[in-house]
């Protein structure tokens, strides 16, 4: 009886051109997601390029002048500072690109993407880039999000699921139809079920396709990511499962289609919209980030107070690192108005190093708590996987900031005790010069137990669905009259 069903079900959605309208719809929204996605992707490459291009040029440039020095094919200016061979002028013109590289699945997601940079150029003098660390972006774009692959699965997937399933039992008992399904020995139960179950194998279908042909278009090799494309498919699929069991507990309450609607509707509102802003709320009134221009004010207050004392704090600075101080205290060092920054920008990050780390201490209770509450709605779960496969989380770019950070002191440490020998740079030393990989192998990743929750999720719609079953079947509010 039960597969008589399924064949007569298949029958009527194929009559109804159900399938064709879900397959054209679903692809043409996937294509223009997933296009929007490598858009903003080959943006990100772009703007990267034309950084490495830059500093490509200029090293080439400082290279090529330091050579020509050495070689004395020009005369040397008298300045010190101009003299091409002088370390900060390659320190200052020829930084190195620090670059967050894309992933091959980074356009199923922008993620944090709209927020942070992806790049940065850490240089011999400042400290700006380690304080702000953010993009300005449009405030709409920010609020509902950008329009890409995580966004139709989140946001518009869970609707065609409820528009494909609201009204199966419904639809049946105001048509009087299932007077004549259950003179046939079947239970409501197992009949809703695989009706539910066919829809949930065709709109299962209708999804991998759609996204395997739009990520091919768009230049995603699918054997080389099989893994991560599989992990996708794993969580989007059991997110449709979820709401295709939600829809059965719905339709098991036995009222109108209506009502149905309205009722579904409703939970996707709330777990889509309300809980996670909910959650984005109570993060934000637990663990209130301090003001970054408070941050910044701060920090330039400490840089001038330093500054004023510049002499004395280097007279300190040798007295603590005896190893820089000059041997021959005859000569002038030319680089002496940068060392004095050098020995100042100890004490300014010490002054400000409590406001930094309780503005850093704020930000990570906030996302912690975000993390922990994620729990709470499924959407959240989606999300986080989705990011964390794209590369493009919150996680991912803490890091990259952290690296940057890094980075930074280790451009700096190159040439820092050079500066105070008062050495010139070498054309031959460019060889030498720092060079950065980005790594996201230390990243903690939650796709296991996000893919875990979402599955909770499942058990606890399709045990209350049998708990409602039980207890309106039986009182006969099902039966069709």
């Amino acid at each position: 009886m039960i597969k008589h069903n399924i064949k007569y079900e298949w029958t009527s959605l194929i009559r109804e051109k159900w399938v064709l309208i879900l397959l054209v719809l679903f692809f043409s929204i996937t294509l223009f997601a997933v296009r929007n996605g490598r858009e903003k992707v080959n943006d990100r490459i772009t703007s990267i390029e034309k950084e490495q291009q830059k500093s490509n040029l200029s090293e080439t440039l400082v290279k090529a002048e330091i050579d020509s020095a050495e070689q004395k094919l020009k005369p040397l200016p008298k300045e010190s500072w101009a003299d091409p061979r002088s370390l900060i002028n390659v320190a200052w013109d020829a930084p190195r690109v620090v670059a967050m590289d894309v992933q091959p699945l980074t356009l199923i997601s922008t993620g944090q993407s709209d927020l942070f940079t992806h790049y940065a150029k850490p240089k011999i003098y400042g400290e700006s880039y380690t304080l702000g660390f953010s993009e300005l972006s449009n405030p709409v774009q920010l609020l509902f999000g950008s329009f890409d692959l995580a966004f139709v699965c989140i946001y518009l997937l869970p609707l065609l699921v409820l528009a494909f399933s609201y009204n199966i039992l419904s639809s049946d008992k105001e048509s009087g139809v299932m007077k004549l399904t259950f003179s046939q020995p079947v239970s409501i139960f197992s009949w809703l079920l695989s009706k539910l179950f066919l829809r949930f194998i065709i709109l299962s279908g209708i999804v991998i396709l759609s996204i395997l042909v739009a990520v091919t278009i768009y230049g995603v090799d699918i054997f080389q990511n099989a893994s991560g494309l599989l992990k996708v498919f794993a969580l989007v699929l059991l997110y449709m499962l979820f709401w295709f069991t939600l829809s059965f507990l719905i339709n098991l309450f036995g009222k109108s289609s209506g009502n149905n609607a309205v009722a579904l509707v409703a939970i996707w509102l709330a777990i889509v919209l309300l809980v996670p802003s909910i959650i984005s709320q109570v993060s934000n009134s637990l663990y209130p980030v301090p003001s970054r221009i408070n941050m910044l004010h701060q920090y330039r207050v400490a840089s001038a107070e330093a500054n004023k004392r510049a002499d004395e704090i280097l007279k300190s600075y040798y007295r603590e690192h005896p190893e820089l101080a000059p041997k021959d205290t005859t000569q002038e060092n030319r680089y002496a108005w940068i060392l004095s920054y050098f020995a100042s920008a100890d004490i300014v990050n010490q002054s400000v190093k409590p406001i930094l780390d309780n503005y850093d201490a704020a930000l990570a209770k906030q996302q912690a708590s975000v993390n922990n509450l994620r729990w709470l709605s499924p959407a959240i779960l989606v999300q986080n996987s989705l990011n964390e496969i794209a590369g493009t989380s919150t996680a991912h770019y803490t890091a990259f900031r952290e690296q940057v950070v890094d980075f930074s002191f280790v451009w700096k440490d190159y040439f820092k005790p050079r500066m105070f020998a008062n050495e010139l740079m070498k054309a031959n030393e460019f060889k030498d010069l720092p060079t950065y990989t980005y790594s996201d192998a230390d990243i903690k990743k939650n796709y296991a137990a996000d893919l875990s929750g979402i599955i909770f999720f499942v058990g606890i719609s399709l045990t209350a669905s049998w708990f409602v079953y039980q207890r309106y079947a039986t009182a006969g509010i099902l039966q069709a009259d």
